[in-house]
């Protein structure tokens, strides 16, 4: 079954269900939680700004980490495009609810098989992270000139997140930790770029002389006489 949309799961019900062992996988109380899609929480290159803007929930909301990783991308990759090396994005929710559902078969006559109870338990699907009203989602830093980039990028963020939210902006042009920074920017790994694989060498013909070896005579055909060496004068 393929993923179910976003309304099923976006809004905070009862106790979360987030008790994973890292350490101890057996002493897990959720067994088989899938790993978490969000592949990178830091961007661009670390060094002083001026201003600092952060995308804030307007709403309770539970939001999904293939959410979360298309809002990063898609604003991320703006990002690049316009401010190579002179921004500072990140994402501040780290999806550690565990999503369960109630699977069910998608053929001819499965109502008949796979009804079920009602409000079952289920199993695990997927993460999630849970924000709660007023708690930032992503936070950008940047120069003042920068603030429509910036705007624009969060603003491409929001489309792929459910609930509703505000951008809040403040200076930090002053702040000690910032000015501590310095000007030489500390570009962050890029964690997205694929490297390319090596190209495989064609497999050998069965039966097929080794690379290098001369060819053979074919039968009746007299071999070449080798070239003659010329005389010395």
């Amino acid at each position: 079954m393929g993923l179910r949309p976003a309304r099923t799961c976006r809004t905070p019900l009862g106790q979360p269900w987030a008790r994973v062992s890292q350490a101890t996988p057996r002493k897990s109380f959720v067994k088989g939680a899938p790993r978490p899609r969000v592949r990178q929480y830091v961007m661009g290159a670390d060094k002083a700004y001026e201003l600092e803007m952060d995308l804030v929930a307007d709403v309770d909301v539970r939001l999904r980490d293939n959410a979360l990783e298309a809002a990063r991308q898609i604003a991320n990759k703006f990002l690049e495009k316009n401010l190579p090396l002179n921004y500072y994005f990140q994402l501040l929710k780290y999806p550690h609810y565990v999503i369960r559902e109630h699977a069910a078969l998608g053929v001819a006559g499965s109502d008949r098989i796979s009804k079920g109870m009602k409000l079952a338990f289920g199993r695990p699907k997927g993460r999630g992270a849970g924000v709660k009203k007023g708690e930032p989602v992503f936070r950008a830093r940047f120069m003042k000139e920068d603030l429509p980039i910036i705007r624009e990028a969060l603003k491409r963020a929001q489309t792929k997140l459910s609930g509703s939210f505000k951008m809040v902006s403040r200076d930090i042009s002053k702040e000690e930790w910032n000015i501590a920074k310095g000007t030489v920017a500390k570009a962050f790994k890029v964690k997205e770029e694929e490297v390319p694989k090596p190209e495989a060498a064609p497999s050998p013909v069965p039966g097929a002389p080794p690379a290098g070896a001369p060819t053979p005579a074919m039968p009746g055909l007299r071999p070449e006489a080798p070239a003659a060496k010329p005389a010395k004068t």
